[in-house]
């Protein structure tokens, strides 16, 4: 058995090291449009230049080109931005099969990772798919869920599902070399495609947000979008980590109002339903501060985020 990767970030590039302990091996596919896994990948010294593939991925006919001269028995996608046409899914005999880091049929999205935390979700999941001519909505062959911790950030997250799907690829190469592939229909009805988040997702409404929703935005975004986006004294900056606080005084009800700002305690901050938060870590055009020292930024006690 021979086995090809579709690969779009180096951390779900892990999953070729079990490829290649089994010798089945063949290649991984990369988009000519992420050059830093292009490069991380051809300095590694994992993986052999002539097993590089690096293709146009919205150029069917190049990744068609790349399938009749590797001829693998299965493809693996795990990450890759492609909606692959049922001609490119028949070529190998044993089908494609994605590496899906989110619990179907609820997070069919391009990325679940952002959404099961935005949603505050207690739980994530790693689902392993047959794929088919739908958009996530194959056959689930395996699947496997785990705690969402309250300060998993999208960088954790994702650290936590490549594992995962490690653990899930070993298991399924099992299964699939002894012909004991069992599938499970997805139920689609009512389930609906999340689309990659959009610039409202990424920010904060003091207003409407209760503080586990700040906290949820801030770990979305966190490191991809170098946390969530505020708007201060008319500056964007971002808000990089946050945790729930308490305060032993009357907290008005005003989301957005710094009630605290000093370089012994930080930055206190009220939400909805006057809760609180304390800012930990943010990005302004200055440069990052934690601490005490977000105080250089400029903000001040008694001043209001919009």
């Amino acid at each position: 058995m021979k086995a090809l990767v579709f690969c779009n970030n180096i951390q779900s590039a892990q999953i070729i090291f079990e490829l290649i302990r089994r010798r089945i091996f063949s290649g991984i596919v990369i988009s000519s449009s992420n050059s830093e896994l292009v490069n991380e990948i051809s300095n590694s010294g994992y993986v052999e230049s002539t097993k590089m593939f690096i293709v146009d991925h919205n150029n069917d006919s190049e990744i068609i080109d790349v399938l009749n001269n590797t001829k693998p028995d299965v493809c693996i996608v795990a990450t890759f931005p492609k909606i692959f046409s049922q001609a490119i899914l028949d070529i190998p005999s044993l089908g494609f099969y994605n590496f899906h880091y989110g619990l179907l049929p609820k997070y069919r999205s391009a990325d679940p990772i952002f959404w099961q935390i935005k949603n505050g979700e207690n739980q994530a999941g790693v689902s392993v798919i047959k794929m088919d001519a739908s958009i996530d909505g194959g056959a689930i062959i395996l699947e496997k869920k785990f705690p969402l911790e309250l300060y998993d950030t999208y960088g954790l997250l994702l650290h936590k599902s490549v594992a995962i799907a490690c653990q899930l690829l070993s298991e399924f190469l099992d299964a699939l070399s002894s012909e004991n592939i069992i599938s499970k229909a997805q139920n689609l009805n009512g389930s609906v495609y999340l689309t990659k988040p959009t610039l409202k997702d990424v920010s904060i409404n003091w207003k409407e947000m209760t503080m586990s929703e700040v906290v949820a935005t801030v770990n979305a975004g966190n490191p991809w979008n170098r946390g969530a986006i505020a708007e201060y004294e008319g500056e964007k900056i971002r808000i990089v980590q946050v945790s729930p606080a308490k305060y032993n005084k009357d907290l008005p009800d005003v989301p957005g109002k710094i009630i605290l700002a000093n370089q012994q305690y930080g930055v206190f901050v009220v939400c909805k339903n006057k809760e609180l938060i304390r800012i930990e870590t943010i990005l302004s055009a200055v440069g990052y501060h934690s601490g005490g020292m977000i105080l250089t930024a400029g903000i001040k006690e008694g001043n209001k985020f919009k």
